[in-house]
């Protein structure tokens, strides 16, 4: 095993910064993993990757396919992306869960930017916005399964260059089990912003 630089990126022209490496069995020449080295981080009021100012021009997506459901293949999100980068779109958010394995992959060789998100979404709790303590976010009972969703977000996902944001979910109320994910996030991970709502 041995580390050597593979590329840049399929689409460099609008994502100088995001840059990959690749792990490969030199004997063989298969590519073990993809790898990137990345920082991200919000100074001055603005969003830099790489120390370079990054404008995001993004979208929600969801793993949704016209005819199976939320069953999705290899090709249908390479399609996605395809689709994204011919409107100009550098960014998407995986609302509201982490996306299958692929889509990061994917993501990683075409240079588009992700916000991950824990799947984490309790807006029926409070339906009329009247008491905002009606949501699990505020109750201690609750805190183990929310950190179990960004934990297991985070491990999955940690490696892959294309991920420069965490969200800790979405409607979902605001309480201290935001405040410990979030603080739980930037220990294991300074180099991505949290972002929620």
């Amino acid at each position: 095993m041995c580390w050597r630089r593979q590329f840049q990126s399929a689409n460099n022209y609008w994502c100088p910064n995001l840059t990959h490496s690749c792990v490969a069995d030199v004997a063989s020449g298969a590519a073990v993993m993809q790898v990137g080295f990345r920082t991200t981080y919000v100074a001055d009021g603005r969003l830099l990757h790489n120390n370079r100012p990054l404008l995001l021009r993004g979208v929600n997506r969801h793993e949704w396919h016209e005819r199976w459901g939320k069953v999705c293949d290899v090709e249908h999100r390479r399609q996605d992306i395809l689709l994204m980068k011919a409107a100009n779109f550098n960014a998407v958010r995986c609302s509201h869960y982490p996306n299958d394995s692929t889509w990061y992959q994917l993501c990683n060789y075409y240079g588009l930017y992700v916000l991950d998100e824990a799947n984490i979404e309790t807006h029926g709790f409070d339906p009329l916005f009247t008491d905002d303590t009606n949501h699990p976010a505020h109750h201690e009972l609750w805190l183990p399964a929310m950190m179990s969703r960004v934990t297991r977000m985070y491990e999955r996902d940690k490696n892959h260059p294309c991920i420069i944001m965490w969200s800790l979910g979405n409607e979902a109320g605001y309480g201290v089990a935001h405040d410990a994910m979030a603080a739980w996030l930037r220990r294991k991970d300074p180099s991505r912003p949290v972002h929620y709502e």
